[in-house]
């Protein structure tokens, strides 16, 4: 009866320790970060301002929104390099091999 009562002890200590230790132990970030403080807004070119009087067309995290911007144009400057080609050279391949019908071995072109 004592083996039980301590095998039972053991075990409610083990559940409450998981639960201690479990405890709100999510990261939450740094609190002193504020993610909004440094979005770029890129002027958007268009010829058209639908926006309200003193608001222009700019672009913020890939959407198109009115507001003031703080960044120059976008300008996506992937894909705006030369491609380069190359010399190509001239690729020399083993001779083939073949078995000829009625003949013994392989023979070599």
């Amino acid at each position: 009866m004592a083996f039980i009562k301590t095998i039972a002890a053991a075990a409610v200590l083990c559940c409450g320790a998981g639960a201690a230790l479990a405890w709100d132990d999510a990261y939450k970030g740094d609190a002193t970060h504020n993610p909004n403080s440094n979005v770029l807004m890129h002027s958007y070119p268009t010829a058209a301002n639908y926006c309200p009087a003193g608001l222009q067309p700019v672009t913020m995290g890939g959407v198109i929104c009115c507001g003031e911007p703080n960044a120059g144009p976008y300008v996506n400057r992937a894909g705006g390099h030369k491609r380069v080609h190359k010399a190509k050279s001239h690729v020399y391949h083993a001779p083939r091999a073949y078995a000829p019908a009625g003949e013994k071995g392989v023979v070599y072109r």
